[in-house]
């Protein structure tokens, strides 16, 4: 069992360890691996990738999403294998994979019948400490880089697909490797995950250059109601449903936007707001420089990272928005 490779990921206190999670995969046989509603690159990577990892080790895995995966990880290897209903199904050990929050699992995930031994692997800073074995890294690049440690610490070779699934977890968690986030360690880990057998460009491909022409028909719209407040050092930017309808545009299609109005020079926190339904708004929270978005975000019950971070506000568009810009306002 490799400990060194495991260094880095900390435990919080009183909650669990590092060896209960050794202890608890050796004694157990049948696992669910799920994650947040939305998933996106790192939850999809993470889970999917411990997923094989469990698997070689002859464990019986169920991947869990409450929603469906969006189309740009469609090529990830063993997202066909992704299951939105648990309903009554009984299991040794659950993982949730970066999920800050319990009720993040989704309605869906209220319907197990039996969770068994419940696992919370997570670099949100935010993160509730919902499980049973708790091993939250804020300062991991991606809950990618966590389970790749997990992996290795046990042993499991680090075969092209868990390569291909990691890699897009720490691509998309670090913004390509231009974010904060990307340390060097960060930066190793792609680099070993690219002799496993990642294609780098093939990645980028399908995930940069893939989308469907509605996206873009969306994106125009919205990049049309982007407001400059604060004196320029905030920018917001809007999607709502009657802007899906007249594009043919999903919800999925807007992931990224919000490094639309982050990109205008002198901004230095971004919000990309889109209405999830009536009189409900998600909104994403991006900071260039020292802002904790986070705090904001937890203002209004949600989380996240210092420079990255989202929630969900009740009310009218116009309302909800000057509420956010007047909480905004007090940290800039």
């Amino acid at each position: 069992m490799d400990r060194e490779s495991l260094k880095g990921i900390r435990e919080r206190p009183l909650v669990g360890s590092i060896e209960d999670l050794l202890r608890v995969v050796r004694e157990n046989q049948s696992f669910l691996v799920a994650s947040h509603v939305n998933p996106e690159g790192d939850a999809i990577g993470s889970a999917l990738a411990l997923a094989e990892g469990l698997e070689r080790m002859g464990k019986e895995v169920t991947i869990f999403f409450d929603d469906r995966v969006p189309y740009l990880y469609s090529f990830m290897p063993h997202v066909e294998r992704v299951t939105h209903d648990v309903t009554g199904r009984v299991f040794d050990v659950t993982i949730a994979v970066d999920c800050g929050e319990l009720e993040r699992l989704g309605k869906g995930f209220e319907r197990i019948g039996e969770r068994g031994i419940f696992v919370n692997i997570d670099h949100h800073s935010s993160n509730d400490l919902f499980g049973d074995i708790n091993i939250v890294d804020e300062d991991a690049s991606a809950t990618g880089e966590m389970i790749y440690r997990i992996l290795k610490g046990f042993g499991v070779p680090i075969t092209s697909t868990i390569a291909t699934n990691l890699y897009v977890a720490l691509l998309m968690d670090t913004g390509s490797f231009r974010y904060s986030s990307a340390t060097p360690e960060a930066f190793r880990i792609a680099a070993e995950l690219v002799e496993k057998g990642v294609n780098p460009w093939e990645v980028a491909k399908r995930i940069y250059e893939s989308h469907p022409v509605e996206r873009l028909r969306l994106l125009g719209q919205s990049l049309g109601t982007i407001e400059l407040r604060c004196g320029g050092r905030l920018a917001i930017m809007v999607v709502t449903r009657q802007m899906y309808e007249s594009c043919g545009a999903t919800e999925e299609m807007t992931e990224s936007f919000v490094n639309y109005p982050r990109s205008i020079k002198g901004v230095k926190v971004a919000v990309f707001m889109r209405e999830i339904g009536e009189r409900s708004y998600k909104f994403s929270l991006r900071a260039k420089e020292e802002i904790d978005v986070s705090r904001i975000a937890a203002l209004f019950g949600g989380g996240g990272h210092r420079r990255a971070a989202g929630c969900v506000v009740e009310g009218d568009l116009e309302e909800v928005k000057e509420r956010m810009v007047k909480a905004i306002e007090r940290f800039l």
